[in-house]
């Protein structure tokens, strides 16, 4: 699981709130010289603007019978299991939900996104081109936008390979020693603190697995503040809006107790809070 790293949580008491969008005021170069005995010079306040956000509830539970609970070995581990298995197909949904919020080009701004075209997919090594470049290149791009290059990169399991076996990346690092390129790597040829490669699957019908992150890279600059300086009015790509005191597992019992419900219960909202600090590079492979 992954999107936390693009969407860090903060806790909020409300279902309903608004943060503030950063503009560029403070990069305006401003006349700030004063004669003497002469008035400050005054600016306008910056005019500040608004993103609202709403969580919303997400809920699943699981019953047993207390017959299934006296036949099982231990049913204090019983309950653990279905209280692990309930968290995890809940950050399941989480995760598919922030992938597809991501990846999809129709949610960037056109000059965000580029499409890696057969003529140079990152897995057909017959091309003379140099990923590292490309990546760079639109790293770029998200600078010219907000004044800072991305410290976040998000990347496909299936884009991942395709990179770090990529002649060229090879070719960067051969006089180093090193025989396996990671992540690690990456970090310091794109100057990138923060890699992760999605490696999460889902099922649409029990038995086929698909990749949550397809041949797709995001690259984002993200609040990398932690605990209690962490908050929504720190300037990033997006957050997790989530309710105070939640994920919550709790129990409760039906048909006069003879089946115990064990429930998790999440209340939250992922939400892009600023547009323009995020570059999606899509469709890396075409082998």
């Amino acid at each position: 699981m992954v999107g936390s790293s693009l969407f860090p949580t903060v806790q909020v008491s409300k279902l309903k709130g608004k943060i503030p969008v950063f503009g560029k005021d403070a990069f305006i170069i401003r006349d700030m010289n004063r004669a003497i005995r002469s008035q400050s010079n005054r600016i306008a306040p910056a005019d500040i603007d608004l993103v609202s956000f709403e969580t919303q509830e997400k809920d699943l539970e699981i019953a047993i019978d207390y017959i299934e609970e006296e036949e099982s070995a231990d049913y204090n581990r019983l309950e653990q299991r279905i209280a692990k298995q309930l968290v995890d197909i809940m950050l399941l949904d989480k995760e598919k939900a922030i992938a597809d919020l991501v990846q999809n080009q129709t949610n960037y701004i056109s000059d965000l996104k580029h499409e890696i075209t057969s003529s140079y997919a990152f897995d057909d090594y017959t091309k003379e081109i140099d990923p590292i470049l490309i990546i760079k290149e639109c790293m770029s791009a998200v600078r010219t936008r907000i004044a800072r290059y991305p410290n976040t990169m998000v990347i496909g399991d299936s884009s991942y390979n395709a990179l770090i076996n990529h002649p060229k990346v090879i070719e960067r690092v051969k006089y180093s020693g090193l025989t396996n390129i990671s992540t690690k790597i990456l970090t310091e040829l794109l100057d990138i603190p923060n890699i992760s490669v999605g490696l999460s699957v889902y099922s649409s019908d029990g038995s086929t697995f698909t990749d949550v992150w397809s041949d797709n890279i995001v690259l984002a600059y993200v609040d990398s503040n932690s605990g209690t300086n962490r908050s929504e009015f720190n300037p990033s790509f997006g957050y997790t809006f989530q309710r105070e005191g939640k994920p919550e597992i709790d129990t409760y019992y039906e048909n006069g107790g003879k089946i115990k419900v064990i429930r998790n219960t999440d209340n939250y909202c992922v939400k892009v809070t600023a547009s323009d600090a995020a570059f999606l590079i899509y469709n890396t492979n075409h082998l």
